[in-house]
């Protein structure tokens, strides 16, 4: 990647994350924010390969208090790299469907500061000359305190490079000795684990390891043991020889120090004994444990005795728990164990015991009362209402009624009709919050009813679409139910058309009618065109009450554009044949859009109504999820056919500037 291109990335990073700047440089008042660098490191899974291998090339880019990190790499000519893992990062470049591409020089970029692993698979050519070739990798940021908020070569760019040789075919290649001790600084007398196991053959294997430990020891095989009885400064030289005989040689210094003092065991202290009553909350307190060498490093809290209860943190020094209910007083003992930093433990205990509360008074009855007619006619409604009963240690729970005729109810103030005429004992019982109960009966005398003309008028209601309005992409469907919005005796039968006002914008693809009981007493016809559709329908049987769905309407859109969805009701009767009287009607709309950004799910969306489309993946909230969209599919057709669309910066045009400033009002 040549000078001029990088510089265009590193802008165009800059653009992206402008607010993240300003943030990192506002720090809290009194502070002064670290200086930005950035550092980066890379390895070779071997370094050395034959033509037509593939080399793993690992980087690690480590980026503080700047923004936009970027890692870019450049290969010997020729050679070609695949990103295999971007640690969360953007990598360039890739295809239209968002896979990565194999490059000459990828790059990859991040929005915010941290420590980023990236994993390339490298291409040996197969003419590639035996020789040495070099991988060089720069790590960058924007700084952002700078004005132009572009990096500099002070403390936000970093560069290393790796050297890779190509070799010929079959030509034996010198073994790597590497080797660790454990531990790495020990004490005289203390015994010290070498291993060597990451000594390597690139084109066989190892032979054979020869240790000499600089005090005039030696050793052999992968994994020896040694102690040093001397402190001082030794060098460890480890030789290992391939299978073809070649040896490689590594030498470190370990230094030996004298032995430190025996640890002083730290001193536990569980706190003192505490008395509390049933519910209290009880903390535990073993802050006062020391450790006279050294400081305590963790505690570690057990219950030993005692009702079982849940400590809140069982590591913590004054962990919490609330005191159980008890028959009679009880005694819980709870042990700490405290460990100082260099692990010896000691231990505590403490009692805490929890009183048993006084036994609450004994509960007293309920009184039941209630009030009604004494008189009523057959067929009449008659309301009761026992709001007088009442519990003078507590409240009425339920209210069960027996109306005497077979009928019964619940509830504070039921209603009730007889059928009979005749005397009904109707008993009511309540039962209190302490389940206690009582009961009382009143007599109601029902005499006929005399005959009088019918001269109702028809129950009246109104029906609807819903929802209400609908917003599709181009060549989605929407359903609409179709609601008698309140009904008495529920609906039998009716007549009603839904009609489709633009049929270049959608048309009716099918109609789902709801608790028909033969679908051969049912007619639906939609049109040709889909313009309308027309449902007849008896012997339906739907809830009596409420609100009730007939049906549901499908509508497919056709082309970019609103139309109206409207509805009309010729007849409406209920499960008796009574008409209903259908005093209005209420239609939907539906919107159908090409502004499908992506792969999103549903078109963008204006939610304010200024004209700027901040919800990109139409989810119906705004957030960072959008400005990732629209910035992963700003070439895309749906936003460079509608630029106006997505100008969030009123400047007349699209541009990275316009996802920034999406950025800026969804943060706030």
């Amino acid at each position: 990647m040549n000078d001029t291109a990088r510089r265009h990335l590193r802008q165009t990073v800059a653009t992206l994350v402008a607010l993240s700047i300003v943030l990192s440089v506002l720090g809290p008042v009194g502070t002064v924010a670290a200086d930005p660098s950035v550092s980066i490191d890379q390895t070779a899974g071997s370094d050395t390969v034959e033509p037509g291998e593939t080399v793993t090339i690992t980087t690690t880019l480590t980026a503080e208090d700047v923004n936009g990190p970027l890692v870019e790499l450049d290969f010997p000519d020729g050679w070609e790299g695949t990103v295999t893992d971007s640690d969360g990062g953007a990598v360039n470049p890739q295809d239209d469907n968002g896979n990565v591409l194999s490059s000459n020089s990828p790059s990859i970029v991040w929005l915010s500061s941290g420590t980023y692993e990236v994993t390339t698979e490298l291409q040996v050519p197969e003419d590639a000359t035996p020789g040495e070739y070099t991988i060089s990798t720069t790590g960058s940021g924007v700084d952002p305190t700078d004005d132009d908020s572009l990096a500099n070569e002070d403390d936000e760019i970093d560069s290393t490079e790796t050297t890779i040789t190509v070799q010929d075919p079959d030509q034996n290649e010198d073994p790597t000795a590497a080797f660790t001790a454990s531990p790495s600084s020990p004490d005289a007398g203390e015994g010290v684990s070498f291993d060597a196991s990451g000594s390597s053959d690139a084109d066989g294997s190892i032979a054979s390891y020869e240790w000499d430990f600089g005090d005039g020891s030696t050793a052999t095989g992968v994994s020896p043991s040694h102690t040093f009885d001397d402190a001082g400064e030794y060098d460890v030289t480890l030789t290992v020889t391939d299978d073809d005989g070649a040896t490689a040689t590594t030498t470190e210094t370990v230094s030996v120090s004298e032995p430190e003092p025996a640890n002083e065991p730290p001193t536990a202290d569980a706190g003192a004994d505490q008395t509390v009553d049933e519910g209290d909350a009880v903390t535990l307190d073993a802050s006062d444990s020391s450790d006279a060498d050294g400081s305590i490093a963790s505690y570690s809290w057990t219950q030993t005795d005692g009702q079982s209860v849940d400590l809140s943190d069982a590591d913590a020094a004054q962990p919490t728990f609330d005191a159980p209910a008890v028959d009679s007083d009880q005694q819980l003992t709870f042990e700490v164990d405290v460990t100082d930093d260099d692990g010896d433990t000691a231990s505590d205990t403490v009692v805490v015991t929890v009183e048993a509360a006084d036994e609450p008074p004994e509960n007293q009855d309920p009184t039941a009362d209630f009030s009604g007619p004494s008189n009523a006619e057959t067929g009449e409604s008659v309301s009761f209402d026992a709001s007088a009963s009442s519990d003078t240690d507590g409240s009425i729970a339920s209210y069960e009624w027996d109306f005497g005729d077979g009928s019964t109810a619940t509830g504070v103030s039921p209603s009730h009709t007889f059928d009979d005429a005749g005397e009904y004992d109707v008993t009511l019982t309540v039962t209190d919050d302490d389940g206690a109960t009582a009961t009382t009966t009143e007599t109601v005398t029902v005499t006929a009813a005399s005959d009088e003309p019918d001269n109702e008028t028809p129950a009246s209601t109104t029906m609807s679409l819903s929802p209400e309005s609908e917003l599709v992409a181009v060549g989605d469907t929407a359903e609409y139910d179709i609601v008698v919005d309140d009904v008495e005796n529920g609906v039998g039968a009716y007549v009603l058309t839904v009609t489709v006002d633009d049929p270049s914008v959608a048309s009716i693809t099918d109609v789902e009618l709801a608790d028909v009981s033969d679908e051969d007493l049912t007619d639906v016809q939609i049109a040709e065109d889909g313009s309308s559709v027309t449902v007849e329908a008896v012997l339906v049987d739907t809830d009596d009450t409420g609100a009730v769905t007939v049906g549901t309407v499908t509508v497919e859109s056709a082309g970019e554009g609103t139309t109206g969805v409207s509805l009309d009701v010729s007849e409406l009767g209920d499960e008796s044949g009574d008409p209903y009287e259908v005093t209005d009607t209420s239609g939907a709309s539906l919107e159908a859009s090409t502004l499908v950004v992506g792969e999103s799910d549903s078109p963008a969306q204006d939610p304010d109504g200024d004209g700027d489309f901040e919800d990109i993946n139409g989810d119906g909230t705004v957030d960072i999820l959008d400005v990732q969209t629209l910035f992963a599919d700003r070439d895309g057709e749906a936003v460079q056919n509608a630029p106006d669309a997505f100008d969030f910066n009123g400047d007349g045009e699209f541009t990275l500037l316009d996802i920034q400033a999406l950025f800026a009002e969804e943060t706030g």
